[in-house]
């Protein structure tokens, strides 16, 4: 015995989204072009002078100079990445991110050899305006936005914060 099944529009639309949501989930980013000029520090000359790294939206995009082709991603942001910097050794690039009201937005610092997370460091709220190392990589200093404001020094070796302290009520620029 053979069995029939009517598929209705509204049928039809969630399945096509089924397939498109599973066909989604595979995806990989492949290439970019394009650079957000809004990010504090938002593309950088990395020592080598032969590459470079550059923000755009959530993802930082590591780039050869001359084959512009040649890219590799960081992702770990889980919103726009509003600031950057890179420590004085070039071992380290620090990045801080916006995120929504009531959450906390992550400052994440990223070995540039393996190009991968050394430290997630949570305490700012909303926003991170900047971020800069010290002159030996020891300690990174970062700064919330205006729901924030606060000022907080973190340990690199340890990945915790040393001190933070408010500071200011005026916007961070």
């Amino acid at each position: 015995e053979r069995k029939t099944c009517s598929l209705t529009t509204d049928s039809i639309e969630e399945l096509s989204w089924i397939h498109l949501k599973t066909s989604m989930e595979h995806l990989e980013l492949n290439a970019v072009i394009g650079f957000a000029g809004s990010v504090i520090n938002g593309i950088i000359l990395l020592p080598d002078r032969k590459s470079m790294v550059f923000a755009l939206g959530s993802t930082i995009v590591k780039r050869d100079i001359v084959n512009p082709t040649d890219q590799q991603f960081l992702q770990g942001h889980s919103d726009r990445v509003t600031c950057m910097s890179l420590s004085p050794s070039g071992k380290y690039l620090a990045s801080g991110q916006v995120t929504h009201l009531g959450f906390q937005a992550d400052v994440i610092v990223w070995d540039m050899e393996s190009l991968e997370i050394v430290h997630r460091l949570r305490l700012h709220k909303v926003r991170v305006e900047a971020v800069s190392f010290s002159c030996n990589d020891k300690w990174l200093a970062s700064i919330g936005g205006e729901d924030d404001n606060s000022l907080v020094v973190w340990n690199l070796e340890t990945g915790k914060a040393v001190c933070g302290s408010p500071a200011a009520n005026d916007v961070c620029h």
